[in-house]
């Protein structure tokens, strides 16, 4: 006499296993944009259950790190929780977008942090402003800083 339990949802298989469109072909340059592709996506989004697609956001997101590798890699090259994962910071906030976590978006300070000059990017060049180098700091303050280091 058997007894049947019904399967919890973490227990049932996720949707998309074996569905074309989920991993990028060594072949195709343009995967991203084909149609089965996108059908993948909706896969994700429609039938996957919300506690398997933010374990699988969640993977995504350290699922491109090597083992002899410290700081966790976001995933490459497939679909992950309804996101094409290409292991870039565009990918890496799509996947906390999905996950609901606040994104960091860093914008450049319009003056340095240090000296609070009017700060420019080396493109636009103008008088009176100084080259923002690398974290808010223009380009004189940063040196001085490495110097002093």
């Amino acid at each position: 006499m058997s007894t049947s339990s019904a399967a919890s949802p973490s227990t049932l298989e996720p949707p998309c296993l074996g569905l074309p469109g989920f991993v990028e072909p060594a072949y195709a340059f343009d995967w991203d944009r084909q149609p089965s592709t996108a059908a993948a996506q909706r896969v994700c989004l429609a039938q996957c259950p919300r506690e398997r697609f933010r374990a699988c956001a969640q993977a995504a997101l350290s699922a491109g790190t090597l083992i002899d590798e410290e700081n966790p890699s976001v995933a490459d090259g497939v679909v992950m929780a309804g996101v094409v994962c290409r292991g870039d910071k565009a990918t890496t906030r799509r996947l906390q977008l999905a996950l609901g976590q606040e994104v960091k978006v860093r914008v450049r300070p319009d003056r340095c942090l240090t000296c609070h000059r009017p700060m420019t990017t080396r493109r636009r060049k103008r008088e009176g402003y100084v080259v923002h180098e690398s974290n808010g700091r223009c380009s004189s303050c940063k040196r001085a800083e490495q110097r002093a280091a």
